[in-house]
């Protein structure tokens, strides 16, 4: 029986891309390097760790990616921890999820302190029981982050369902041993979910998990 659902953040419960591009593009200045104009290119700096999409963006790798998330880390409660959007119709999901008895989770690999804030700001906020995400030296994997999200929830693997946008997402799931669900309405399948179980609407969450536990 399903007793969590944990929520990727950024693509899949809140529209994030405009404050993290507007952030990435104010680090590349600073590097010296011409901000990326591709919005398909940019949405890989959406879902996996900061050193990955400077690596996927900008070629950038070792101590040179590392120094260029270390700057955006410094930009980002500024530029981009105040810059987001509602998908239509999550926010009520969400709430009747919650009332239906499920407990709600944020697992993210946004820096934990980043997401605590950006969770608390927005309206969300009420219906959230626990937020983890990355360490200052993303040393955590996804894996860990569900990990540490249903134990916190004193749930099982088995109980557990991951819902998110990117392949880093099913991944992540996998390896902690919990159930994957993707949602078509954020940045990190590139191809599509079609091949993968998948809601297209965030209504179809309460089709999904429609019973009273």
């Amino acid at each position: 029986m399903v007793k969590a659902l944990l929520f990727d953040l950024d693509g899949t419960l809140l529209n994030t891309s405009e404050g993290i591009f507007r952030t990435a593009d104010r680090t590349a200045v600073t590097l010296g390097l011409e901000p990326c104009r591709d919005s398909k290119k940019y949405a890989q700096f959406v879902g996996p760790p900061l050193h990955v999409g400077f690596n996927k963006v900008y070629g950038l790798s070792g101590e040179d990616a590392e120094r260029a998330s270390k700057i955006y880390r410094s930009y980002y409660p500024e530029t981009g921890l105040g810059v987001y959007s509602y998908y239509d119709g999550l926010l009520d999901v969400v709430a009747t999820l919650k009332k239906r008895g499920y407990l709600i989770g944020v697992a993210t690999l946004k820096n934990e302190s980043a997401a605590t804030r950006m969770i608390a700001s927005s309206r969300f906020s009420p219906y959230v029981d626990v937020v983890h995400g990355s360490d200052e030296l993303e040393s955590l994997t996804k894996k860990d982050i569900v990990l540490l999200s249903i134990r916190d929830l004193l749930v099982n693997r088995d109980e557990a369902v991951l819902i998110g946008d990117s392949e880093s997402d099913e991944k992540g799931a996998w390896e902690a041993g919990v159930s994957f669900l993707a949602v078509s309405w954020g940045f990190g399948f590139p191809d599509g979910c079609d091949k993968i179980e998948h809601v297209d609407r965030p209504e179809e969450l309460l089709d999904r998990f429609g019973g009273t536990i």
